[in-house]
């Protein structure tokens, strides 16, 4: 038998924590940090996290995804050119980073989350 990481003890106890509260799996575990998890990266769920953890997080993951599917989309056939596309979407992505980073706090703040630490 596979012992639990003492993360992912951490990690299902703030699962556990939030759902009990009425949270939205879509907050506290949303497709960026599904995805971090299963790459075996050890990151809290985001109402658990610091500002820039979430801010990092957030902006890494969507940040070239969203880039991707603009240019797919939208700008290759309007003739923009790789250097504006990439400039939009640095900007767009640090903003989505910062937005949700502050989102994410709040939600901890509202829910009265106990520190990542305390579980």
């Amino acid at each position: 038998m596979i012992r639990e990481s003492v993360f992912e003890q951490r990690k299902n106890r703030a699962m556990a924590i939030m759902e009990r509260k009425g949270m939205w799996p879509s907050i506290y575990a949303p497709p960026c940090h599904i995805f971090l998890w299963r790459l075996g990266i050890h990151v809290p769920p985001p109402p658990f996290s610091r500002f820039w953890t979430n801010f990092f997080c957030f902006a890494c993951v969507y940040t070239p995804f969203w880039g991707v599917v603009m240019w797919f989309i939208f700008w290759k056939d309007h003739g923009t050119t790789l250097l504006s596309a990439a400039t939009s979407t640095l900007i767009v992505g640090l903003l989505f980073g910062m937005a949700m980073a502050a989102f994410q706090r709040w939600r901890g703040q509202a829910n009265h989350l106990p520190s990542w630490e305390q579980l």
